[in-house]
């Protein structure tokens, strides 16, 4: 990744520059999204791709995708976990596991089956509850 400044005008600012780009870029990671069929059947191809640090699997696109909306136990979906952790492994990369906040136990299984990474909501799902918390407790401030 390149950032260019017209505004450096000496050799240190330059040296500085090329600093933080070496440092924004070890800082960066970079992660692809299987969420379909074409996806998980292009596993090893896509794994290999230099810069691509890990898989996240959106398991409900990916059975949208499949016509299995919610199926989580369906057979299709251990098997997509599989092949995509036997992709990654030869290339040191990483599976994470997507869209299964409310199935813990899949999640886990997952995980055993080397999974590194778990999804446990979205940002709009934790400030919905931060801010739902925050108003039982000013509601509880005003009950007395």
């Amino acid at each position: 990744m390149e950032i260019l400044d017209p505004t450096l005008k000496a050799e240190d600012d330059a040296l500085a520059a090329a600093e933080a780009n070496a440092a924004i870029d070890a800082a960066t990671m970079v992660i692809v999204q299987f969420e379909s069929d074409e996806a998980i059947a292009k596993a090893d191809e896509i794994v290999a791709v230099e810069g691509v640090d890990m898989v996240l699997i959106g398991t409900n696109d990916l059975l949208a995708d499949w016509g299995l909306p919610g199926q989580y136990e369906h057979a299709r979906v251990r098997d997509a976990y599989a092949k995509t952790i036997a992709a990654c492994r030869p290339h040191g990369k990483h599976v994470g596991v997507g869209g299964l906040a409310s199935r813990p136990d899949l999640a886990a299984e997952f995980v055993r089956m080397g999974a590194r990474y778990v999804s446990t909501g979205t940002d709009l799902g934790f400030l919905l509850a931060a801010c739902t918390a925050k108003a039982t407790e000013v509601r509880e401030m005003t009950a007395n």
